[in-house]
């Protein structure tokens, strides 16, 4: 399973959203250290703009998603 490491921002939205039991540690860098699955690796990476940060990139989808649920 891929590891990625996420800023404070990017797991406080994860929590809000998605309700999640996976371990989630703390780094000396003050980001969080998570696991994910292979798939989802693969959507971010499809997703992911030029540059972009793995938090930025988590940031930015759970917003557009956001976005469009209060639309429908």
């Amino acid at each position: 399973m891929p590891e990625i490491e996420i800023t404070d921002e990017c797991r406080a939205l994860m929590a809000a959203e998605f309700p999640f039991e996976q371990a989630v540690r703390r780094l000396r860098n003050g980001e969080w250290q998570m696991q994910i699955d292979a798939e989802t690796w693969r959507r971010l990476q499809k997703v992911r703009r030029h540059g972009e940060t793995i938090s930025d990139c988590i940031i930015r989808v759970i917003i557009v998603t956001q976005h469009k649920r209060g639309l429908q």
